[in-house]
């Protein structure tokens, strides 16, 4: 006889499930650098290009570079609000994800505390039918010596 596996297995589906949301978790906090790193190059460029416009060799080009400058940075702005929105749809998906690992982490929990019972349970078992076993045997030891 052996104990139930059910349980077990259980358990290898909760690691399963555990693994998979923290290499999403993972994945999400690298997307989330890379977003950040992105906006902070995005505020560089766009003040590096500023102080350009703003400096006297840029005022000599004329009114189709003035238009082009800001154009150019307005594009530079709209990339950098679109980056925000990113970055905040990234740290909502992260904190999605922190709750269900959360969940899976209590989920695989309570299937390892059931498997530890069910050991626990089967050894039990195997020890009352052991000490019957070896009562039994005791009784009838005793009876075969009482009877000769």
């Amino acid at each position: 006889m052996k104990p139930r596996q059910c349980w077990s297995i259980m358990v290898d589906k909760a690691d399963r499930k555990l693994a998979q949301i923290q290499s999403e978790m993972v994945r999400a906090r690298k997307l989330l650098d890379t977003l950040e790193a992105s906006q902070s190059r995005l505020l560089v460029l766009y003040e590096e290009y500023r102080v350009r416009v703003n400096s006297a060799e840029s005022m000599s080009h004329g009114m189709q570079d003035a238009l082009n400058h800001r154009q150019f940075m307005a594009q530079l702005v709209a990339l950098s609000e679109r980056v925000a929105q990113d970055i905040a749809r990234a740290n909502y998906s992260i904190a999605g994800l922190s709750q269900q690992m959360t969940q899976a982490e209590c989920e695989r929990l309570k299937m390892k505390t059931l498997d530890e019972k069910e050991q626990l349970a089967f050894a039990t078992h195997v020890r009352k039918h052991e000490q019957r076993s070896m009562d039994e045997l005791g009784v009838s030891q005793f009876n075969r010596i009482g009877l000769s």
